[in-house]
Protein backbone atom coordinates (compact mmCIF):
# COMPACT_ATOMS: atom_id res chain seq x y z
CA UNK A 1 0.00 0.00 0.00
CA UNK A 2 1.34 3.36 -0.82
CA UNK A 3 2.24 5.71 2.00
CA UNK A 4 0.83 8.65 0.47
CA UNK A 5 -2.64 7.33 -0.30
CA UNK A 6 -5.46 9.74 -0.63
CA UNK A 7 -7.13 10.71 3.03
CA UNK A 8 -10.67 10.61 3.26
CA UNK A 9 -11.50 13.68 4.46
CA UNK A 10 -14.82 14.76 7.00
CA UNK A 11 -15.84 17.74 8.49
CA UNK A 12 -17.53 17.54 11.88
CA UNK A 13 -19.31 20.44 13.60
CA UNK A 14 -18.72 20.97 17.49
CA UNK A 15 -19.82 18.00 18.93
CA UNK A 16 -20.73 16.09 16.36
CA UNK A 17 -19.93 12.44 16.34
CA UNK A 18 -18.00 10.11 13.91
CA UNK A 19 -18.53 6.40 13.98
CA UNK A 20 -15.79 4.65 11.89
CA UNK A 21 -15.94 0.26 11.77
CA UNK A 22 -13.51 -1.46 10.48
CA UNK A 23 -10.66 0.93 10.65
CA UNK A 24 -7.78 -1.67 12.10
CA UNK A 25 -4.74 -0.20 10.13
CA UNK A 26 -5.71 3.53 9.54
CA UNK A 27 -4.11 6.22 10.62
CA UNK A 28 -6.62 9.37 11.59
CA UNK A 29 -5.12 12.52 11.17
CA UNK A 30 -6.76 16.21 13.03
CA UNK A 31 -6.36 18.81 10.41
CA UNK A 32 -8.30 21.58 12.36
CA UNK A 33 -10.39 21.54 15.64
CA UNK A 34 -9.93 18.89 18.85
CA UNK A 35 -10.98 15.64 18.33
CA UNK A 36 -11.71 13.25 20.99
CA UNK A 37 -11.43 9.74 20.13
CA UNK A 38 -12.61 6.40 21.84
CA UNK A 39 -11.76 3.09 20.24
CA UNK A 40 -13.14 -0.19 21.29
CA UNK A 41 -11.18 -2.31 23.86
CA UNK A 42 -8.62 0.66 23.80
CA UNK A 43 -7.56 1.60 27.78
CA UNK A 44 -8.38 5.17 27.36
CA UNK A 45 -9.62 7.62 24.89
CA UNK A 46 -7.17 9.91 23.04
CA UNK A 47 -7.34 13.85 22.17
CA UNK A 48 -6.11 15.05 19.14
CA UNK A 49 -4.47 18.37 18.34
CA UNK A 50 -4.32 20.52 14.89
CA UNK A 51 -1.35 18.27 13.56
CA UNK A 52 -1.74 15.17 15.70
CA UNK A 53 -2.31 11.62 14.03
CA UNK A 54 -3.63 8.59 15.74
CA UNK A 55 -2.88 4.98 14.38
CA UNK A 56 -5.96 2.87 14.59
CA UNK A 57 -4.44 -0.83 15.75
CA UNK A 58 -6.79 -3.68 16.83
CA UNK A 59 -9.71 -1.17 17.11
CA UNK A 60 -12.37 -2.52 15.30
CA UNK A 61 -14.71 0.07 15.79
CA UNK A 62 -14.00 4.18 16.56
CA UNK A 63 -16.35 6.93 17.21
CA UNK A 64 -14.89 10.01 16.56
CA UNK A 65 -16.33 13.17 18.40
CA UNK A 66 -15.56 17.15 17.43
CA UNK A 67 -14.92 19.22 20.64
CA UNK A 68 -15.06 22.19 18.33
CA UNK A 69 -15.78 22.06 15.04
CA UNK A 70 -13.11 20.15 13.02
CA UNK A 71 -11.30 18.30 9.81
CA UNK A 72 -10.31 15.15 10.20
CA UNK A 73 -8.70 12.88 7.60
CA UNK A 74 -8.44 9.19 7.45
CA UNK A 75 -6.08 6.93 5.31
CA UNK A 76 -4.53 3.66 5.46
CA UNK A 77 -1.77 3.02 6.87
CA UNK A 78 1.57 1.60 4.69
CA UNK A 79 2.22 -1.49 6.73
CA UNK A 80 -1.45 -2.43 5.91
CA UNK A 81 -1.03 -5.83 2.76
CA UNK A 82 -4.50 -5.66 0.42
CA UNK A 83 -5.23 -9.42 1.08
CA UNK A 84 -5.42 -8.87 4.52
CA UNK A 85 -7.45 -5.55 4.19
CA UNK A 86 -9.79 -8.20 1.78
CA UNK A 87 -10.02 -10.35 4.12
CA UNK A 88 -10.55 -8.57 7.27
CA UNK A 89 -13.52 -6.50 5.37
CA UNK A 90 -15.36 -9.69 4.69
CA UNK A 91 -15.03 -11.09 7.92
CA UNK A 92 -16.20 -8.00 9.53
CA UNK A 93 -18.72 -7.38 7.00
CA UNK A 94 -20.14 -10.93 8.04
CA UNK A 95 -20.27 -10.36 11.67
CA UNK A 96 -21.49 -6.92 11.88
CA UNK A 97 -25.00 -8.47 9.74
CA UNK A 98 -25.30 -10.90 12.62
CA UNK A 99 -24.27 -8.55 15.20
CA UNK A 100 -27.30 -6.20 14.00
CA UNK A 101 -29.58 -8.86 13.17
CA UNK A 102 -29.40 -9.88 16.45
CA UNK A 103 -29.79 -6.31 17.95
CA UNK A 104 -32.39 -4.47 15.62
CA UNK A 105 -32.29 -1.29 16.90
CA UNK A 106 -28.61 -0.95 15.90
CA UNK A 107 -29.59 -0.88 12.65
CA UNK A 108 -30.72 2.34 12.95
CA UNK A 109 -27.76 3.79 13.68
CA UNK A 110 -25.59 5.59 10.03
CA UNK A 111 -22.10 3.78 10.00
CA UNK A 112 -19.12 5.06 7.72
CA UNK A 113 -17.42 2.47 6.77
CA UNK A 114 -13.53 3.25 5.73
CA UNK A 115 -12.52 1.45 2.45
Amino acid sequence: MNANANPTRYTLAGRELLALEHSHGFVVDCLEGELWITAAGAAGDYLLLPGQRLRLAGSPRVVVSALRPAVVAARPCCGDSPIRRIAARCTAAVADAIRRWQHAPLAAYPVIRLR
